[in-house]
């Protein structure tokens, strides 16, 4: 066996271990059950079955069922949500599985109208933030929790591109030098470590260059 026969045999396996919530649910899983989750919960594994389906690998059935999982619970929305949690990533799964124009439309139309509040919202907080000429958390702009991954989102979706702009425009100010102690050091320069978290092992806070967390991704 190959190694391109060896991965879809182990993407088939973990496929039919996850076939249904029913049987999935009620496993004690170690980050929790985070339903709205593209890491922990039932969006990621629905993102699994609708891209095996898009490709005849498996039915789309099990999608539809995991999506409805997922959307089952009152939609997390507002500061909480991001890229990998909440309406924007129950958006980018139901966007994936919209295989025909139509499908999913409304479910759609209601969660871009969560997303863009959660934005228009957190763009403010993030240029008054830089009005007040403080260092930004890592998650005000990474691509996991930030600004980044949501534009990357409208992107995707090619909706509201007013609002890609305004996110675009932030990101270009993100990028301007700002005087910290008398210390000229890059605008997404953040007070906090790696982790997101303080630490005494960055007690200036650091410039994160990666691509998840950092300027990078821009």
């Amino acid at each position: 066996m190959n190694l391109r026969d060896s991965a879809r045999a182990a993407a088939d396996t973990i496929a039919e271990r996850l076939a249904s919530p029913q049987d999935v649910r009620g496993l004690p899983h170690r980050q929790g059950w985070w339903p709205q989750s593209l890491a922990h919960g039932a969006v990621g594994v629905a993102l699994l079955h609708i891209e095996r389906a898009r490709t005849g690998q498996g039915p789309w059935k099990r999608a539809h069922d995991w999506l409805a999982c997922a959307a089952a619970e009152p939609i997390v929305g507002g500061p909480d949500s991001h890229l990998y949690y909440g309406a924007p990533a129950l958006t980018f799964a139901l966007h994936a599985a919209a295989d025909r124009p139509g499908r999913y439309a409304r479910a759609l139309d209601t969660l871009d109208r969560y997303a863009t509040k959660a934005l228009r919202e957190r763009l403010a907080d993030a240029h008054a933030r830089m009005d007040r000429g403080e260092m930004p958390a890592l998650a005000e702009f990474d691509a996991i929790r930030g600004l980044s991954g949501l534009g990357g989102l409208l992107l995707h979706r090619d909706v509201h591109t007013d609002l890609l702009l305004e996110i675009l425009t932030y990101l270009v100010r993100l990028t301007d030098p700002v005087k910290h102690d008398g210390q000229l050091l890059p605008g997404w320069w953040s007070h906090l470590a790696p982790s997101g978290t303080t630490s005494p092992e960055y007690p200036e806070g650091h410039a994160n260059n990666g691509v998840a967390h950092g300027i990078a991704v821009i």
